[in-house]
């Protein structure tokens, strides 16, 4: 089981918790963490598409009614597994933030925390843009869908206080107030894109072909130096910047992926 599902209930708005939890509140904290760790093996053998309640009942040891308290319908189980996707990429962004460098090394090292944590974790990277349609947000709780809109808010805070931070030291220009909205947009666009095709398409010829080159890296030195974001890739080493992230902020995830998927 995911070892971030471990305190998934305890943080959950559903079941909200104070200073100290009795022992029947634990109890179902803990059960639902089962359960999510048991639709997340059922998704990653099977797919979205064989994730029932029916289902997860089958392979659980509870009763549909059991399931039942615990999430409303199948969407809410997605959205509860995007929550705990959106939660492990905050806890890498936050470590992002803290690395030594220049505004758009910074910038590289979030989206290198974005680019880790969807090779961590494949499976709840597609979750969560399948949680973000909307036959899935009518069918999910209303407490865990305002829990998914201020994860995400808290990330977008953060990539909002990166590009403040650029603008401020004028290593990045914004010229009209909408701007840094469709700054932060664009980066997240070509990194969701990227990171789609590098997942679910790595047998293509497109991608087979580039070997050990870093096109997740290219695209983006591509990104930033249209957005005119200082100093541009021609006046610096950015793939140094890359191997300084992975070695000084991520060394104990990167040690975790296989060999192959070494970023």
């Amino acid at each position: 089981m995911l070892k971030f599902l471990c305190e998934l209930a305890s943080k959950d708005p559903v079941y909200p918790l104070q200073n100290r939890i009795s022992r029947k509140q634990q109890a179902i904290a803990d059960r639902e963490q089962e359960l999510l760790g048991i639709a997340f093996e059922l998704v990653k053998q099977e797919g979205f598409a064989n994730l029932t309640m029916e289902r997860l009942t089958k392979l659980s040891p509870y009763s549909k009614g059991t399931l039942y308290n615990h999430f409303c319908s199948k969407e809410d189980v997605i959205v509860a597994l995007c929550n705990a996707a959106m939660r492990e990429e905050l806890v890498l962004y936050r470590k992002a933030r803290d690395f030594q460098g220049n505004s758009r090394e910074k910038a590289l090292a979030m989206h290198f925390a974005y680019l880790l944590a969807s090779e961590r974790n494949p499976v709840l990277f597609n979750c969560v843009l399948t949680a973000k349609s909307p036959f899935v947000q009518e069918k999910a709780s209303q407490a865990r869908t305002l829990m998914q809109q201020d994860l995400e808010k808290e990330i977008t805070l953060l990539i909002d206080s990166l590009l403040a931070q650029a603008v401020e030291q004028q290593e990045l220009r914004c010229d009209t107030e909408s701007s840094m909205e469709l700054m932060a947009f664009a980066n997240w666009a070509m990194a969701f894109g990227g990171i789609a095709l590098l997942l679910n398409a790595r047998a293509s010829h497109s991608i087979s072909r580039l070997g050990g080159m870093n096109p997740f890296l290219f695209n983006l030195n591509t990104l930033l130096d249209g957005m005119q974001w200082q100093p541009l890739s021609a006046d610096f080493d950015y793939q140094a910047s890359w191997q300084r992230v992975a070695h000084e902020v991520f060394a104990a995830e990167m040690a975790e992926l296989p060999a192959s998927l070494q970023l």
